[in-house]
């Protein structure tokens, strides 16, 4: 009997070693957003737009559930945000990750040396947060402006564009930008620029001209000017920001500009060895446009009208020199020249040089 009962008293205590001892209770969730820690700002002329990621986690590691207000905080000239001092709210929406807030710069607040430093709080339902994000030193200063749309045009080996711009505030860094974008391409890119501080000195606006020479004939292009301010801010950071930007324009690149006109032609008789048919030899200086396809060459006689003149080869030759054989003793020769390019833009003729023929 007693071995009966001592198994049972130790699979008692057993079954109780196995249970598990209460602790003390939990305090419940304060239910408070872990601040927001990658707030982010981007200015656009004087339109600032500030994104944050949404928080979903509680300090505590809960699910932030009872969601309040998300406050924007601002303070002028001051490198720190002690406490809120909130120029906007909005709701803080679930199932939503980003969040963005957009308003204009302080006017109050215009020169060179002013900035705004941001910050949001993340309230719950009950009005309560856990501080501050990140805070953001933005500068405020008005810089230079752009003043109408810019001219754009092409010439024979650039496009051109000219802006009229106002300089101001040239002590922050700014450059006058051009920025192109193919069509078809996602993304314009930079392919001129000129510093505001370099520009000519004005009391007013200044024409500027900006060229693009790296183009391709043919191609569609979108083109914008730009004005990019570098200004530093009390955290030693440089804030970047397009202080201006125009509307695209689009152009064609359409080549409609003939090669030069050839220079320095000369002609020379020659084939005066015995049985040797009488030529004349054509020479002139070669043209140095890359697009350029060949020369064309055109003769007459002397007392032939220049409109008579007749083209000796029928496809463009890419030499600066010809061999006429088709002329007869006892004449004089007229020859010009004309230099045509890939897409079939030809020249003016040149100055004719003229050769007699001996009998």
């Amino acid at each position: 009997m007693r071995t009966r009962a001592a198994v049972s008293l130790c699979a008692v205590l057993l079954l109780c070693a196995g249970c598990g001892t209460p602790g003390a209770p939990q305090p419940p969730s304060l239910n408070l957003a872990t601040p927001v820690a990658d707030l982010k700002a981007v200015r656009a002329a004087n339109r600032l737009t500030l994104t944050w990621t949404i928080p979903s986690e509680t300090t505590d590691g809960a699910k932030f559930r009872h969601r309040g207000q998300t406050k924007i905080c601002r303070v002028i000239d001051q490198a720190t945000i002690g406490s809120c001092s909130a120029i906007g709210a909005l709701d803080t929406p679930a199932n939503v990750k980003t969040a963005s807030f957009a308003s204009d710069l302080p006017s109050s607040a215009s020169a060179p040396s002013d900035y705004a430093t941001y910050a949001v709080e993340v309230d719950n339902s009950n009005g309560r947060n856990a501080g501050l994000s990140n805070q953001i030193q933005v500068p405020t200063a008005n810089v230079s402006s752009l003043n109408g749309s810019p001219l754009i045009r092409l010439s024979p080996d650039a496009i051109l564009v000219s802006a009229n711009i106002t300089p101001h505030a040239t002590i922050i860094e700014q450059v006058l930008e051009l920025r192109r974008k193919e069509k078809g391409t996602p993304a314009p890119e930079a392919v001129a620029a000129r510093r505001v501080l370099d520009l000519p000195e004005a009391d007013g606006p200044a024409s500027i001209e900006l060229r693009d020479d790296t183009f391709t004939w043919e191609k569609t292009y979108e083109y914008r000017v730009a004005i990019v301010a570098s200004p530093k801010v009390p955290n030693g950071q440089t804030f970047g920001f397009d202080a201006a930007d125009s509307a695209p324009q689009t152009l064609v690149a359409h080549d409609v500009f003939p090669p030069a006109v050839p220079t320095g032609v000369q002609a020379v008789f020659s084939g005066q060895s015995p049985g040797q048919e009488p030529a004349i030899d054509v020479t002139w200086n070669p043209n140095a446009e890359s697009d350029l396809a060949g020369y064309f060459v055109y003769r007459r006689r002397q007392n032939e009208a220049a409109e008579s003149a007749v083209k000796l080869n029928t496809l463009p030759i890419t030499a600066p020199a010809y061999h006429d054989g088709g002329v007869e003793a006892g004449n004089t020769y007229l020859y010009a020249v004309s230099a045509i390019d890939e897409r079939g833009n030809q020249s003016n003729r040149s100055e004719e040089a003229s050769e007699l023929v001996p009998k």
